[in-house]
């Protein structure tokens, strides 16, 4: 892996030059919650690490400091699983474009693996996007093309065709991006039995599921996890680069 510019690790004189050089970053951002008996609690932060440094490999962009602590509501009944409030993740991701853009920065883009993230991503992104009309802010999401490569690769039945979590998909993931954090002799399969409200009502998961893990973990491979990270970083990057070619004199 080429070398990427990672802001918390320069110095003051080195961030001054480098901003000048390319004012866009990406923020990530993760969460500490339960994934299963196999996955560690930070699995969310080690995923969204690696897919930043492999978008900032590609496109030139600055990497960010990983935001570690997310909104956690399905998994906070499990032991391990911490939370910040909705309001606090808002004004965070707010505050911190609004430090960026003082420091020079013109683009910024916004990625969360942890879902319990995307809605206050969305609200921050859109009330800076009004407050500061000079700057591009971009999240950058592509479940779909997660979705369609997870119908192609998994070779288990998936448990909610909306949702993830500590299975098939996202230990494959951990595999490839941070295999320091996967015990795969904990994995476990578990098709938890949902309440018929499922899907309308706010549950915590503990209530029906006695891992947390929707699905097969044990069935996660590295191979599948590359192929996973390709068929969802693939257009992201392709996206930052459109962006950073439409709004940076200069870039190609």
């Amino acid at each position: 892996m080429t070398n990427i510019v990672e802001w918390g690790k320069l110095t003051w004189l080195e961030a001054e030059q480098a901003v000048k050089m390319m004012p866009a970053c990406i923020l990530p951002f993760g969460a500490i919650e339960a994934h299963g008996p196999h996955l560690t609690l930070d699995t969310d932060n080690g995923i969204v690490e690696e897919k930043c440094r492999r978008i900032c490999e590609a496109t030139g962009i600055i990497k960010m400091p990983l935001m570690p602590f997310g909104v956690v509501f399905s998994l906070y009944g499990y032991p391990g699983s911490l939370t910040i409030s909705h309001d606090t993740m808002c004004i965070l991701i707010k505050e911190l474009i609004s430090s960026l853009r003082e420091k020079g920065f013109k683009i910024i883009f916004v990625h969360s693996h942890h879902g319990g993230n995307s809605g206050m991503v969305k609200q921050a992104v859109r009330e800076s996007s009004v407050e500061y009309p000079d700057m591009k802010l971009v999240i950058l999401s592509e479940l779909s093309a997660l979705r369609k490569a997870q119908d192609e690769y998994c070779t288990s039945p998936h448990e909610d065709p909306t949702r993830a979590h500590a299975d098939e998909l996202e230990t494959s993931q951990a595999l490839e991006c941070c295999p320091e954090r996967v015990f795969m002799d904990r994995a476990v399969t578990d098709y938890p039995e949902f309440p018929l409200d499922f899907s309308c009502s706010p549950y915590r998961w503990i209530e029906f599921s006695k891992y947390g893990v929707m699905g097969d973990a044990c069935a996660g491979t590295k191979e599948k996890g590359e192929a996973f990270l390709k068929a969802e970083l693939t257009p992201m990057i392709e996206k930052v680069k459109y962006v950073l070619a439409n709004n940076l004199n200069g870039y190609k």
